[in-house]
């Protein structure tokens, strides 16, 4: 009887092992610590990279940044090398999971139907349980939450719509009102901005900004660990 009370518990730890999509931001962070309290071991964080230029794809931030903070969190980093213009992400992400073979997988989405349907679909296609946290949570009680766990550096905003004070502050619940006073969304879930957690309980990241770069309706900002020599990242 020990013995099948022991396969049992083990089995019930399996079920709890998961993977969480990272893209180092607010909403990833306090999905990090949302999973955790619901009793998820996160043992890894994938990000989608450009094998190109090793930086994230969105928010444009070098692999090694981002690798440094998961790594203070705790967490194996899992780059998923994919591209854009070559349209392999969903695939790549697929591979590199059925690689791992995780038991659930955690998602920072909060009001991306689109995003959810395709990346429940993927599970269940891969028998992996998803599990979204902050799914449809009111946005600045959202946001308020994050701000008070954790400083958030806004990396990147789209130009015509958030104001260029924001770039290189941390995020206040203040700066999202005044998104909202203008209709936009307090989270930048429509893009309006991107965020890099730079400090919270776990941790804390001193950045240095290399330099301020336009790309297409955005601008963002390139960062650096402050002790870490620029090698030449494009």
């Amino acid at each position: 009887m020990p013995m099948f009370l022991g396969s049992c518990c083990n089995h019930r730890k399996d079920m709890k092992e998961a993977f969480i999509l990272w893209g180092g931001g607010k909403e990833s962070y306090l999905s990090l610590k949302k999973a955790r309290e619901r009793g998820f071991e996160v043992i890894r964080a994938l990000s989608y990279v450009d094998p190109k230029n090793r930086r994230l794809i969105g928010c444009h931030l070098r692999e090694d940044l981002v690798r440094e903070q998961v790594h203070r969190l705790g967490l194996e980093f899992v780059p998923v090398y994919c591209s854009k213009r070559e349209g392999n992400i969903l695939s790549s992400l697929r591979e590199k999971l059925r690689e791992l073979k995780p038991k659930a997988g955690v998602f920072g989405s909060v009001k991306d139907r689109e995003s959810r349907k395709v990346l429940e679909s993927l599970m269940r296609f891969l028998d992996i349980k998803p599990v979204f946290p902050l799914w449809w949570m009111d946005e600045l009680v959202l946001l308020k939450e994050e701000t008070s766990l954790c400083k958030a550096l806004v990396v990147c905003r789209r130009v015509r719509k958030v104001p260029k004070s924001y770039l290189g502050k941390i995020l206040t619940l203040d700066m999202g009102k005044g998104l909202l006073e203008k209709g936009l969304s307090p989270l930048g879930e429509n893009g309006e901005y991107q965020t890099f957690v730079v400090g919270a309980e776990e941790f804390n990241l001193n950045v240095r900004v290399m330099k301020t770069r336009r790309r297409s309706l955005y601008e963002c900002l390139d960062l650096l660990p402050a002790d870490e020599p620029d090698r030449g990242v494009r």
